[in-house]
């Protein structure tokens, strides 16, 4: 071990010591959210948002515009579930609030029909202004506003001056705490509603707003014992008779007033920002009264000023909400929003997003890991193998590490996830073998590890395909396999792996196939010797049917002569594809990984995985056909190998090689065409929607510079 190397494993173990001290004491917060973890405006704010910097800019910019757009502003952001939309909306809203005063009304879409009319939506603004700190900000404001309308008229002034000194007006104008503390003095608030009161008729030529629902609002918020608060004030109680919202005409008056009332108070520096987050959960058995209710809502908003409307949900959703819509109600939606398509993001972001959890935590402690260690007790690649094991869910990844950690603290200790191993008994979620991108890339370094012999790979590759065959011959299904011959490398004696179908019917019926294994960690071709000799053992032991199993190219420069009348036929010749290379490791690692035994379905999913389905096999040894005396390397070919993996990577290769062909030809393009056709490029299951949103998302993702509008099913050119 090196110097260098030495000083690293100290390293680690005296951050691991330090971990054990203060990771696992139960009574320290965890590094990561505790679930369910969901980005609430109001309840649990993003404290960043990393890796989303061109949808950040997108949506700022949207915002700032409807500061000044007399219509509003309708955004719609789509993306798969644990994406990142709420954080998104959330953060972008929370860093305008600090440039502008900015009031966010944040609301989890419902499935109720009855929650989407103008009543429901004024009582959802009072209540969420009410409930944050913007109340005190507009309150303040107003009242600074108002005086300094009397300070800047001259018939007024004399009024001001009459209720105020010159240092009070001086300090309401310029110091915001002033007004704070003031408004605790009831005869400063009375002085306040009296100059109102007394003014009405010559503020109305000054002031832009209805002054009987500003005092309403300043008797209604300003804490006063002699009245009556908010929920009496705007529910028409009491002295407040008249408020009452009885129509939703009555609730569209009051939400103008409101955006008046903000205008006027921030000097027209402000908008107003409505939120349907979870759009998803219209898709309720009243869907069609939701989305119906919902879209009357949206077009009875778009006659007001001065607003963002953002709509957050699946794309499931949206398809849902267009399908509920006639087509002239679509087409309204769609002439008014920007649609956004939130894609996943990528791997290296995830792994900052975790840093900063973890960098946050060990502040508290006033502590700094090096970055070799800041990540840990996890690995950098074992994040990566969380994210894309929980199908690029950043909140699941989130809450799988939060869960980890509280049972390392339940078991008093911490174990350092930095091998793949490890990761995979861990964090592994699938019941089935269906392998990832990271399993299938981990899988074949493993098999491929240069620390490891080719006659030794070659061998364990051999024993893990005899013992696969073995177990099913003792199945009643795969009776037709009468024998499984195995034999350590060496000698031209025969290939090491025989496979016996139909012994068990008679002699005569009879046939063998023969494996050949040759698995090397480098790339050279195997040579011509090496598949004479196998020809020529093939002929001596009159092996029916052979297949190379190798991960490099064969030399097939080189003419096959067979006896005249030989029933010697030749399978596979061309190497494994990573995937089957992947399938190939996992069959030989699998107990070492999983701990269990493989079971017959599991077997036949791998085995078929690497072309060696014994039931394909049956027929062809059933219908075999005689290999000509003279067999060209040319006349064999080669069968097209497969993808090595259905993933963000693949799908936006092929959805470029689309819109290659589609963008100068087209005038729009489908989401249904769309995914219709680069399913068949991909040659996806039939039933297998898993990749759909990700077709549609990077479609829109990639044409968004080069289209002239999108909307959720459709783009147009």
């Amino acid at each position: 071990m090196t110097l260098e190397e030495l000083k690293v494993t100290e390293e680690k173990k005296d951050w691991l010591k330090k971990c054990t001290n203060i990771l696992l004491d139960s009574n320290n917060p965890n590094p990561f959210p505790k679930p369910p973890f969901a980005t609430n405006y109001y309840n649990n704010p993003p404290n960043f948002c990393h890796g989303r910097d061109d949808y950040i800019y997108q949506i700022s910019n949207e915002i700032n515009d409807s500061i000044n757009a007399l219509q509003p502003k309708l955004i719609r952001i789509m993306g798969k579930q644990g994406i990142g939309k709420s954080t998104l909306i959330c953060w972008c809203a929370q860093k305008l609030n600090e440039v502008y005063p900015t009031p966010i009304i944040y609301m989890e879409t419902s499935g109720q029909p009855d929650d989407f009319n103008m009543r429901s939506l004024y009582r959802q603004i009072t209540s969420k202004i009410e409930k944050t700190d913007f109340i005190d900000k507009l309150i303040l404001n107003s009242i600074k506003t108002f005086v300094q309308t009397f300070a800047d008229d001259k018939t007024l002034v004399k009024q001001l001056k009459n209720e105020f000194s010159d240092e009070e007006i001086n300090n309401i104008l310029k110091d915001p705490n002033y007004i704070e503390k003031k408004t605790h003095d009831v005869k400063f608030n009375e002085k306040l509603f009296e100059l109102l009161t007394n003014n009405a008729i010559i503020l109305k030529k000054s002031v832009p707003i209805n002054l009987n629902y500003l005092l309403i609002f300043w008797k209604a918020h300003i804490q006063n014992p002699d009245v009556l608060d908010a929920s009496n004030a705007f529910g028409g109680a009491g002295s407040f008779g008249g408020m009452n919202i009885n129509t939703d005409n009555d609730a569209s008056k009051y939400i103008d007033e409101i955006v008046e009332l903000l205008r006027w108070s921030f000097e027209d520096k402000t908008t107003i920002i409505i939120i349907f987050d979870h759009l998803e959960a219209g898709v309720s058995q009243q869907k069609e009264e939701v989305f119906l209710n919902l879209f009357s809502l949206l077009l009875n908003l778009r006659q007001k000023k001065y607003m963002t409307l953002v709509l957050s949900g699946t794309l499931d959703a949206y398809v849902a909400f267009d399908e509920v819509l006639q087509e002239d109600q679509r087409l309204q939606l769609d002439n008014w929003a920007k649609t956004i398509a939130l894609t996943n993001m990528n791997p290296n972001d995830i792994i900052e997003i975790v840093n900063r959890y973890l960098a946050k935590f060990w502040d508290i402690f006033d502590e700094k890991p090096s970055p070799r260690n800041s990540l840990f007790p996890f690995g950098i690649n074992s994040i990566k193998y969380v994210y894309e094991n929980h199908g690029q869910d950043l909140r699941k990844t989130l809450k799988q590490l939060y869960l980890l950690v509280e049972q390392y603290k339940k078991d008093k200790k911490v174990e350092y996830i930095d091998s793949f191993e490890k990761a995979f008994k861990i964090f592994r979620q699938r019941d089935d073998v269906l392998l990832s991108f990271i399993e299938k890339k981990e899988l074949v370094a493993k098999l491929l590890d240069s620390r490891i012999k080719d006659t030794m790979r070659t061998e364990q590759v051999e024993k893990a395909l005899c013992m696969f065959f073995d177990t099913l011959r003792d199945n009643s299904d795969y009776e037709f396999i009468s024998d499984v011959k195995y034999k350590k490398s060496g000698g031209n004696k025969g290939p090491n792996i025989i496979i016996e179908f139909f012994g068990n019917e008679s002699p005569d019926l009879a046939r063998t196939f023969g494996i050949e294994v040759k698995i090397s960690n480098n790339s050279k071709l195997i040579s011509k010797e090496d598949i004479k000799k196998t020809y020529q053992i093939l002929q001596d032991d009159s092996v029916d049917y052979i297949n190379w199993i190798t991960n490099t190219p064969l030399n097939l420069n080189i003419t096959f002569e067979a006896p005249q009348g030989s029933k010697i036929t030749i399978g596979r010749i061309d190497p494994l594809s990573d995937e089957e290379l992947a399938y190939m490791s996992f069959m030989v690692y699998f107990k070492k990984l999983t701990g269990r035994t493989c079971q017959m379905e599991e077997i036949e999913f791998i085995l078929n995985k690497i072309d060696l389905s014994p039931i394909k096999l049956k027929e062809k040894m059933m219908n075999l056909k005689a290999l000509p005396s003279k067999t060209r390397d040319d006349q064999l070919g080669f069968r097209p190998i497969k993808s090595i993996e259905i993933g963000p990577e693949l799908i936006r290769i092929e959805v470029e090689k689309f819109l290659k062909e589609k963008i100068d030809s087209n005038k729009k393009i489908s989401y249904t065409s769309t995914i219709k056709s680069i399913r068949d490029a991909l040659n996806l299951e039939p039933g297998d929607k898993r990749w759909n949103e990700d077709i549609w998302t990077i479609t829109m993702d990639l044409t968004k510079d080069k289209c002239l509008k999108q909307t959720p099913k459709t783009i147009y050119f």
